[in-house]
């Protein structure tokens, strides 16, 4: 059982890695064709983490990345999925969404929830995040193209001044 825990979940973070992101998706997709409903994917950048590596060290980073999955899962609902890719990238999977504003209203939760300043070991850090996002069916019916469009989108909201949500039907 801690075999196939480690084998699906980022061992810092404990949220689900790439591999079972993967698997959520593919499920996800097969449930909104089913059911004729929409899910959006929101690819979430860390601005301004490189420093925090960099100034106060990667225990500190490491800590910063704990927080960031913990706030991550407050903001989410249970039916959907934050998973972290790597590095100081993560991604929500949104299962169920009416339209593009309930997707856009959790994005601003996680921008908010990401701003608050991170108190670790006598430091007061502050963060933000870019948030890319695709929608199903909208933008892209294949797993790897809905993180790649909102891979795209996330980019864009970094060259527009980072700390903003970017849909990727609004930058192609």
């Amino acid at each position: 059982k801690e075999l196939q825990h480690a084998a699906f979940h980022d061992p810092l973070t404990d949220l689900p890695n790439r591999t079972l992101l993967q698997d959520r998706l593919e499920q996800a997709i097969a449930i909104s064709e089913r059911k004729k409903q929409k899910f959006a994917l929101l690819f979430i950048d860390l601005d301004g983490f490189k420093r925090i590596n960099d100034d106060a060290g990667h225990p500190v980073g490491d800590e910063v990345l704990k927080i960031v999955a913990q706030r991550l899962f407050a903001v989410i609902r249970g039916m959907d999925t934050a998973a972290r890719l790597g590095g100081d990238e993560f991604v929500i999977v949104l299962t169920d969404i009416v339209n593009e504003d309930n997707a856009a209203r959790v994005a601003e939760k996680v921008v908010e929830s990401l701003s608050v300043p991170y108190c670790i070991a006598d430091l007061s850090l502050q963060l933000s995040a870019s948030i890319g996002v695709s929608l199903y069916p909208n933008d892209q019916q294949d797993a790897n193209e809905l993180l790649r469009t909102a891979d795209e989108a996330m980019y864009h909201a970094k060259r527009e001044g980072k700390r903003q949500v970017k849909f990727y039907n609004n930058v192609s």
